[in-house]
């Protein structure tokens, strides 16, 4: 109740940036979200949407996440409380649910959140399968219940199967398995993964929203494989491995009191306060060790696999803050800060702190009277309190402006007309306003990294804005992006290109065409040289005229970077002269 009564006082109450918004498009239009797809997933929040059906679209798939986060408090604590006791229990899963990830992951539209729960239902059946006091019966139940969970992280997500080493540390006692309990648990895996059969059944539906079309068995193989991405193996290395490890650290740092300095480098006191976090979950870890070895153990087991387990397995380049002055120049970093992959770990992390915290408090008790026993507990107020305000969705202007930027980027576009995207924070909400709540879908949105994908340009070609000829075949951006734009010219259509989108990308549009700054697009102009660019007056005075100035507010502390982009584009309205700055520092004009 403590989690659940915090998440829904800083949860996001409409859009969020990055892929919240178009997983509560296909939430809602029972579409199909970009790999691995994710139908489960889908299926929950669509539930969710219609249980919450009297808030704001929005807000009523962002509830899933609320709930599903204080569920798995709510399981920790369950486990926890036989190991440190009740209250102990309350604090350890206080203290988890109030790190920095996993509240960040209550408080949108995203999977995390219902992986993190469906991760601790997958420990909290171990767990009791491992006790020594259940029946030979019951231990088969429990064992077959975590393979079902780990089964279902196929259709949910797989960052499900984190927790998997653990669980199996955790249920293991007892007999060997026999071959009946093997072709059990084969049973009820099949039963898991059968939910993926959900992916051609949306697809059949032919939803807006059809990433992948995974209507066959070879696409429904790719999404699940991912392959619309560059996934990077094992080896080698896309950042040295100390970096990787390091880059963690960074992440951990911000964990237990990021609101103390909400920058990206460390600083007193925050860094002190995640040393003692360190140390409070050490002496956690040794607490429930001698309480019993196999808890101790799988908890052990947890952490490492949710930290250096994610490190190995996902080998991410470094992250858009981190390893600066290290790397060479113009290496390719993260296009985001990663830590939400890191949230199970992060979340055992507080729960061993919190046993810490029982096992200190424990420790004056036999010394001390109650009233000053219990003070250590206190300490669970820490990130409740230094974490409050930065994971704050409620905040304005960042929690207005995905929805202002999409709607004003849209009417930038005329009647008809095709807009030329960039990626994520140009195309999700868009596609969230267009698909759920029927604004302005007369628009086309083609969004260039996508092009690479075959799934992507057959629904082009299906809609007229790509040649057949370049759909079975990568022949490379500029082919692709010609196409586009002739092909929608040939038609009759106005093309207008995002200002978020690189101005090399945007000349290979048309070679012989200048670009017009009209706002938050770029118009083709024959009037202009060719390849330059100019300002269309009339429209910047009429867009700029568009833009509420409360979106010019100045962006809380610790606001996601995608916030101050953004503002920064939608101050492209007010561009005046060639000579300005921002012209070239955030338009992408020259």
């Amino acid at each position: 109740m403590v989690l659940l009564a915090t998440y829904l006082a800083t949860s996001a109450p409409d859009l969020t940036f990055w892929d919240a918004s178009e997983l509560a498009t296909a939430a809602h239009t029972l579409g199909i979200p970009h790999p691995p797809g994710t139908p489960l997933w889908v299926l929950l929040a669509k539930v969710s949407a219609m249980l919450f059906s009297s808030t704001a679209p929005p807000r009523a798939v962002t509830l899933l996440s609320v709930w599903a986060s204080a569920l798995a408090g709510g399981v920790g604590a369950w486990m926890s409380a036989r190991w440190i006791g009740s209250r102990g229990a309350v604090v350890a899963a206080v203290l988890a649910g109030a790190m920095l990830t996993v509240w960040n992951n209550a408080t949108e539209t995203e999977v995390y959140a219902v992986a993190l729960l469906a991760s601790l239902c997958m420990l909290a059946a171990g767990e009791w399968a491992g006790r020594a006091e259940v029946s030979a019966d019951q231990r088969r139940r429990g064992r077959a219940l975590l393979v079902f969970i780990a089964a279902l992280a196929v259709p949910l997500h797989l960052s499900v199967l984190v927790a998997l080493p653990a669980a199996v540390a955790f249920a293991w006692r007892g007999p060997r398995p026999s071959v009946r309990d093997g072709m059990a648990w084969g049973a009820v895996a099949a039963l898991g993964l059968s939910a993926v059969v959900i992916l051609p059944m949306l697809s059949l539906q032919n939803p807006r929203l059809d990433s992948g079309d995974p209507e066959t068995w070879r696409s429904l193989l790719g999404v699940l494989r991912r392959e619309q991405y560059s996934v990077a193996g094992l080896w080698p290395r896309q950042a040295p491995l100390w970096l990787q490890l390091g880059n963690v650290f960074q992440w951990a740092d911000w964990q237990v009191a990021f609101g103390l300095h909400p920058l990206a480098t460390a600083a007193w006191p925050r860094t002190a306060l995640s040393v003692l976090w360190g140390w409070l979950g050490l002496i956690g870890l040794r607490t429930l060790w001698h309480h019993e070895a196999r808890v101790g153990r799988a908890m052990a087991v947890l952490l490492l696999s949710g930290t250096l387990g994610v490190v190995c397995w996902l080998n991410l380049r470094a992250g858009p803050t981190f390893g600066v002055g290290v790397l060479p120049d113009g290496a390719v970093h993260e296009a985001r800060e990663r830590d939400y992959f890191f949230v199970l770990g992060f979340w055992a992390w507080g729960l061993l702190a919190g046993a810490g915290i029982s096992s200190l408090a424990a420790a004056l008790r036999r010394r001390w009277p109650a009233p000053v026993a219990v003070l250590p507990f206190a300490l669970a107020l820490v990130p409740l309190l230094a974490n409050r305000e930065v994971a704050d969705r409620r905040r304005e202007p960042v929690a207005s402006l995905p929805r202002t930027y999409a709607r004003l980027l849209l009417e930038s576009v005329p009647p008809n007309g095709v807009l030329i995207a960039a990626g994520d924070n140009d195309t999700f909400p868009l596609w969230y306003l267009q698909q759920v709540e029927e604004v302005r879908p007369d628009v086309s949105i083609v969004t260039v990294p996508l092009l690479g994908a075959r799934w992507y340009r057959a629904a082009l070609a299906a809609d007229g804005l790509l040649a057949a000829d370049l759909v079975p075949s990568w022949l490379g951006l500029g082919r692709a992006v010609r196409s586009v734009m002739a092909e929608a010219e040939a038609d009759g259509r106005a093309v207008r290109v995002s200002a978020s989108l690189p101005r090399a990308d945007r000349l290979q549009l048309d070679a012989g065409a200048g670009w017009a700054l009209e706002g938050l697009v770029f118009s083709p102009s024959r009037e202009l040289p060719a390849g330059s660019t100019g300002l269309d007056r009339a429209a910047l005075r009429r867009n700029a005229g568009q833009v509420p100035p409360s979106a010019f507010t100045a962006l809380p502390r610790a606001s996601d970077p995608a916030a101050e982009t953004a503002q920064t584009l939608l101050r492209c309205t007010r561009v005046t002269t060639l000579a300005d700055p921002l012209l070239v520092s955030g338009c992408n004009g020259i």
